[in-house]
């Protein structure tokens, strides 16, 4: 049975890609580089902003420079959030709002520091109902580590059979199953390329919002 909902948040329920391109292609502007497509930065956001960073200035993983500039990186972000150029995805807000009727909590586990998600969400009316926020701050890990999923569930009043995690990322599920969770598979978000989102082990996948609605209310009552 479905009692309630958690969330992903970069790519699930926000498309922040313009967000990451524009601190991205600022910072490549300031050391002389190319700017890069948008299209590119949707491939590495939801991996976090190492990932971007690393894969906007070519640079592998060990590289001294990567620090650094993950700090400027976060710190323009930070600044960007008032005047954040993000946005829901399509039918969202149809999603979240069709919980709220149905009485089904709903909250988000995202990897995203507090210290972001925070201001970002209070930036959408959508998310005024949001049951909890937890983020990786809240437990001292990220997904895939469960922690977080068991915290929000606990938040929630809710054992974690009965939450659905939903997300974009193969790290999305494998949480979701460390933590006793069905986890949903969405494809209207940032997916990888080198893993199919039907090698992901998900409980489900939703093609589309409505897809995700229709799961909810097919096992809501179960």
């Amino acid at each position: 049975m479905i009692r309630g909902v958690l969330f992903d948040l970069d790519g699930t329920l926000l498309d922040t890609e313009p967000d990451f391109t524009h601190v991205l292609n600022a910072m490549l502007a300031k050391h002389g580089r190319e700017k890069v497509d948008g299209a590119l930065v949707r491939k590495f956001v939801s991996a976090g902003a190492m990932s971007v960073v690393r894969q906007g200035f070519s640079l592998p993983e060990n590289d001294p420079l990567v620090q650094e500039l993950l700090q400027d990186f976060l710190e323009r972000y930070s600044q960007q959030i008032p005047q954040t150029q993000a946005g829901l995805f399509t039918d969202i807000d149809l999603v979240l709002s069709t919980l709220n009727a149905h009485g089904i909590p709903w909250g988000i586990m995202t990897n995203k520091a507090r210290r972001f998600s925070e201001p970002l969400l209070k930036r959408f009316e959508s998310f005024a109902s949001c049951a909890t926020l937890v983020c990786p701050d809240d437990v001292g890990k990220g997904k895939p580590d469960p922690a977080g999923l068991l915290l929000a569930c606990k938040q929630m009043g809710l054992p974690p059979e009965d939450v659905l995690y939903v997300g974009d990322h193969p790290r999305d599920i494998e949480a979701a199953q460390k933590a006793g969770m069905p986890g949903v598979a969405i494809e209207w978000g940032y997916l990888p390329d080198d893993i199919h989102i039907s090698e992901w082990g998900a409980h489900f996948v939703a093609d589309t919002p409505q897809a995700l609605l229709d799961h909810v209310e097919r096992n809501r009552n179960r």
